[in-house]
């Protein structure tokens, strides 16, 4: 993982296995009317001075980066009462590699996550994610691009369902693959895309004995986006966009009590914009839809929303503002999906060439369909990271986190403080 003082959500970040398109996508043309790479934030500005840029070996870098760390936990299974701390040890390595070619790319990836903790020891796991991916420019202005992702993972205990009331943390593998292109004609940019993704559940062993099957989640997921953009100006474009998804699960009744298949879309329309100087984002608004095969479920929908925007009031600041409404599939068999909502808020500055510090604020709801049940979530964060040579980084950070469960069948209401140091090292 880059520098960054965040490490602790990495288990909840490989979560989201399916890659989208990235708010700052590869351009084959380098210039042109989509180049959305004038700027760069201060987290992702180069710093030759201070930060390896991995090693060269023929037209290849390779990125190497192992993460010593240790956090403190004052309440590690997200309880309402009853609160446990401990000290979590933290080895992260990781290696990411890709080519130099002046055309075509391939790019891979392996990282790896281990979190001992001290007293509960059952809470320890390691996770990984592996991954490979591709692009072949036909043209200037043509791409084809592919790739394939697989992630063994666990579920933090502060998600909803089995995760609360299990006796170890529940374990899940998922996998990815991806095809998908890209053409611009002058002004006009169409991206095409499909994400295949599989998700399968480990049962939960449940606190005071019996089990809890997570088969009812394992499923497949597709999801096939069309994109349109018209560039305005040489620095902005507007585009319209369509994704639709298909969630076909494995198991269905009488083996589990309702059918949880269903099938969605989300039609947005938006900018994209890389204003020299000033801000780069993508905000895309519109209407999600989700109709379940079980007519006890019915159909979710509303108002969808994906945004990402960096704004730099000075060079030294960088302003990050995100938000996103989507329907996604609840973790417990009583609901179907549910809405999730989330605005964040972030800021970074580089106090000196080699120190930035770090904050941010985060607001999630999610809606559940079928019970009667709303989660609020409040988060925030603030760090440092130091850019000690070329070859060393350390993070400092604190975490709290802040859930409140209403309705006729809440979750748990909790607190959590989490405090976290971190050694980066590289060649």
């Amino acid at each position: 993982m880059k520098y960054g003082f965040f490490a602790v959500a990495l288990p909840s970040a490989l979560a989201g296995l399916v890659l989208p398109e990235t708010a700052f996508a590869h351009d084959p043309t380098e210039e042109g009317n989509f180049f959305r790479a004038r700027n760069a934030s201060v987290m992702g500005r180069s710093r030759p001075d201070f930060k390896s840029e991995g090693v060269q070996y023929g037209a290849w870098i390779f990125d190497p980066e192992l993460t010593l760390g240790v956090d403190f936990n004052d309440n590690i299974f997200a309880a309402s009462t009853g609160e446990e701390s401990d000290t979590i040890w933290i080895i992260n390595p990781t290696i990411d590699v890709e080519t130099t070619w002046s055309r075509h790319g391939l790019r891979g990836w392996a990282h790896g996550l281990k979190r001992e903790f001290n007293d509960f020891s059952d809470e320890s796991s390691w996770t990984t994610d592996i991954g490979l991916a591709g692009h072949v420019d036909l043209t200037r202005s043509v791409l084809f691009e592919a790739g394939y992702g697989a992630a063994e993972l666990v579920e933090p205990r502060t998600a909803a369902g089995a995760a609360s009331i299990a006796a170890k943390p529940v374990e899940y593998n998922t996998t990815n693959w991806w095809v998908g292109g890209q053409a611009d004609f002058g002004r006009t940019r169409v991206i095409l895309r499909r994400d295949q993704s599989n998700f399968n559940f480990d049962d939960a062993a449940l606190i005071g004995g019996g089990f809890a099957d997570q088969d009812f989640r394992d499923r497949d997921e597709t999801i096939y986006t069309i994109r349109g953009d018209y560039a305005v100006s040489p620095f902005t474009s507007v585009f319209a966009r369509y994704r639709k998804n298909e969630r076909d699960y494995d198991l269905a009744p009488p083996a589990v009590a309702s059918n949880r298949d269903s099938d969605g879309y989300m039609i947005d329309v938006g900018a994209d914009f890389d204003i020299g100087g000033v801000a780069r984002g993508v905000i895309g608004v519109g209407f999600n839809e989700q109709t379940y095969d079980d007519p006890a479920q019915g159909k979710l929908d509303g108002w969808g929303l994906d945004g990402l925007v960096e704004w730099y009031p000075t060079e030294l600041t960088t302003v990050t503002v995100r938000g996103s409404r989507h329907i996604e599939d609840a973790p417990f068999e009583a609901s179907g999906g549910f809405t999730s909502e989330t605005y964040a808020a972030r800021v970074d500055h580089e106090l000196l060439r080699n120190l930035v510090l770090s904050a941010e604020v985060e607001r999630s709801e999610h809606d559940f369909l079928g019970i009667d049940r709303v989660d609020e979530r409040w988060s925030a964060s603030a760090g440092a990271t130091w850019y000690v040579n070329r070859n060393l980084g350390v993070e400092a950070s604190f975490t709290r986190i802040d859930q409140e469960s209403s309705g006729a069948f809440p979750g748990q209401d909790f607190e959590q403080n989490v405090i976290g140091l971190r050694v980066v090292l590289r060649p």
